[in-house]
């Protein structure tokens, strides 16, 4: 179990098991270890579950042991679960409902991490996976429970694991129902109720001080006005909420601005945190993700390394819930899940990804793959199963990693009562996408606008980052509004949203990044997975194309092999 700053060591050995993490000392209560003769529960993370505060530790280990996939059912929070009977030899692995918490187990071995290259010792000779590389290429992160080693897998979110006969075998032990409800009011108002009952039952977990990662947007700022309102109630230990921002996304200034308005209403304190094209900066990222996200997606991250007092660290509600990630046009203009994975997933044409290869391998394989695995009749539900079951640990809070290496952290959403209602979110309230396009987004969702007029009342009157409106407006104000930021950012050749963005600038400018992605490009060229014509990326991309997601893909992979393999 990974993390670093300052630092706490849990070290407990047992007959048959030798578990070892390292705990950020900022974050006391996001560990707990429940002993009961021969068995140990080891929680990593939060649990909210009122039965946790309110049981015996015996009792929970006992229940754990009985029948653990009902055990994590009843689980809520931020968490891996990880059971020890040595009198049984016995090793069980539990992830929480969206997986927060990565897990990696390797093949036919009682041998699991948090981080891959843990695992590494335990292969005996480890090989890339090609696959993996592909699915690399074509998304900048990966998908199902591929590494990038053949013999290490990702464990599946909402799933208990045990080790048997030779082998990990998982259950999933919770989905949501996918049933679409009827768009009203009311859903909004349960949408806004559930939400803030589960951002309360964080609160539970959190210590005295918390920070958040507060933007422009309405995300961060639902979140930040919630917890505000949980800290001040008086029923917990938080008291204090801090905020950090950065200019980013895209970097003209506007988030920075907002963040501030947005912090003086709640009467936080906000940092501003610079981000960097360093070098060091960049291949840490890759190191603690694992190489399975590319560091232009995890870029905003960097300044975390910045933060003088370690903290419990959290990021707004994610969007995707709520209709910002899934559009409209993935559930209506396609006929296969494998082509609706293909258009909300894929950052890079297929050609592309071919043409980046040297190897033979389908680039829509995983996809075909997850699609055949999951066990829903319809196209709606299966689209959605494969989301819930990949999206969220694999890209949403794949980064999430990057917090907990300088502190805590916790995910407000991981709460079944909250997640169960976004899984019914009405397609009408997904974001669409403009008339005879297919992929053009009109900005934002309706889900979005009607939580924030629901949970941060206060916050409404301030401008939205991405339409420059307040959320006050009604939808078809901000669609418009979206067009005309975009569309006269461009005109100034200011960056936007889909242009301009800060890997791009930073690969243009004349920097030590720019000569360490040159430098990876080349080197990357020469290894056998990949084509011989790869510097022609540089040059293309100096020249004005933005290539600058695949040289980002391509260089997070070599630099990872290099360093692992």
């Amino acid at each position: 179990m990974h993390g670093v700053s300052e630092e706490t060591e849990d070290r407990t050995e047992r007959e048959t098991t030798s578990i070892y993490a390292r705990l950020p000392v900022s974050d006391a209560k996001g560990v707990r270890t429940l002993v009961d003769g021969d068995r140990t529960l080891f929680v990593y993370g939060a649990v909210t579950a009122r039965e946790w505060r309110e049981t015996d530790d015996d009792e929970l280990v006992e229940a754990f042991f009985e029948d653990p996939v009902a055990a994590a059912e009843r689980t809520d929070g931020t968490f891996l679960l990880v059971g020890v009977d040595d009198d049984a030899d016995r090793l069980l692995v539990a992830t929480d409902k969206l997986g927060a918490r990565s897990c990696f187990l390797v093949d036919d071995r009682p041998v699991f991490s948090t981080s891959v290259a843990a695992c590494l010792p335990f292969v005996e000779e480890p090989a890339i996976d090609e696959q993996a590389v592909s699915d690399f290429l074509l998304m900048g992160l990966l998908w199902g429970t591929r590494t990038l080693v053949s013999e290490v897998s990702m464990a599946r979110p909402a799933t208990v694991y045990e080790f048997e006969d030779g082998e990990w075998r998982g259950e999933r032990y919770w989905k949501p129902e996918y049933d679409e409800a009827e768009p009203s009011g009311e859903y909004l108002d349960e949408l806004a109720s559930r939400f803030t009952t589960a951002v309360d039952r964080t609160a539970s977990t959190l210590p005295e001080e918390a920070s958040i990662w507060l933007s422009g947007g309405l995300d961060s700022r639902n979140t930040s006005s919630a917890l505000c309102k949980a800290a001040a109630s008086g029923d917990h230990e938080f008291e204090t909420l801090s905020a950090y921002t950065y200019d980013a996304n895209p970097p003209t200034g506007d988030n920075i601005e907002i963040a501030r308005e947005v912090a003086d209403r709640l009467g936080m304190e906000l940092t501003e945190l610079d981000l960097l094209p360093s070098p060091e900066r960049i291949e840490r990222l890759v190191d603690v993700c694992g190489g399975m996200v590319a560091w232009h997606i995890t870029k905003n991250l960097s300044g975390s390394y910045d933060i003088d007092d370690s903290s419990v660290f959290m990021e707004g509600v994610e969007g995707s819930l709520l209709g910002d990630h899934l559009l409209q046009s993935h559930f209506t203009r396609y006929d296969s899940a494998v082509e609706s994975q293909i258009a909300s997933e894929a950052a890079l044409d297929i050609d592309l990804v071919e043409d980046c290869l040297a190897v033979s391998v389908d680039p829509v394989k995983t996809f075909r793959e997850e699609s055949d695995k999951s066990e829903e009749n319809t196209f709606h539900n299966k689209v959605l199963d494969i989301h819930f079951k990949n999206y969220y640990n694999r890209c949403a809070m794949a980064s999430n990693a990057i917090i907990r290496d300088v502190g805590g952290d916790r995910v407000v959403y991981t709460d079944g009562d909250f997640l169960e209602w976004c899984a019914r979110l009405p397609t009408k309230y997904r974001k669409g996408t403009f008339p005879f396009t297919t992929s053009i987004p009109m900005g934002t969702s309706r889900a979005k606008l009607g939580m924030t007029k629901r949970v941060a009342p206060e916050l409404a009157d301030i401008t939205y980052e991405r339409t420059k409106l307040p959320p006050k407006y009604p939808y078809p104000a901000h669609v418009l509004g979206f067009v005309a930021n975009v569309g006269l950012g461009r005109l100034r050749s200011e960056p936007t949203y889909g242009n301009g963005q800060l890997s791009d600038i930073w690969l243009r400018m004349d920097t030590e990044l720019a000569d360490w992605a040159e430098t990876h490009l080349r080197k990357a060229a020469e290894r056998d997975v990949f084509s011989d014509d790869l510097s022609d990326l540089w040059t293309r991309h100096q020249r004005g194309e933005n290539l600058s997601p695949v040289i980002a893909h391509i260089t997070s992979l070599e630099y990872w092999f290099d360093t692992y393999l």
